[in-house]
């Protein structure tokens, strides 16, 4: 486990059924890859000047619904250098299940000129080391 991160059930992320709407499994995502940036850049999600963090591709998959009250652990489980991009995998947990899980790619860019480029060394260095995997 990289990032595991506890978030209660708000109100407003539940629809008439009491179940949470799917959409918020990608904020609560969200909020694990900027711990994740975090770790590696200052300030977070700095890679560089001109240097932009894209999501090249999202992948998600639900199996169970989190309900008013639950409280969500999000996780990220797995961080992968595929040299170009970054692979991520998630997992959403509530009650001992499984509620969904989600594989995000992640790629750099310089803005001017534009440029794709590989994965940031202090990414990189700390994956090939097993500190993030």
């Amino acid at each position: 486990m990289i990032i595991k991160l506890e978030h209660p059930v708000h109100d407003a992320e539940v629809d008439e059924f009491e179940v949470v709407h799917f959409s918020n499994y990608l904020k609560w995502y969200s909020n694990a890859l900027k711990e994740f940036l975090g770790r590696y850049s200052s300030p977070p999600g700095f890679f560089g000047e001109g240097v932009e963090i894209r999501v090249a591709r999202v992948r998600a998959s639900y199996s169970n619904s989190a309900l008013r009250g639950d409280t969500v652990s999000t996780s990220i489980t797995r961080a992968e250098n595929l040299g170009r991009s970054l692979r991520l995998n998630f997992r959403a947990e509530s009650r001992g299940k499984v509620l969904a899980r989600a594989e995000l790619n992640l790629v750099f860019v310089r803005k001017e000129p534009y440029a794709l480029l590989p994965v940031p060394q202090a990414i990189a260095d700390r994956l090939a080391l097993g500190q993030a995997a």
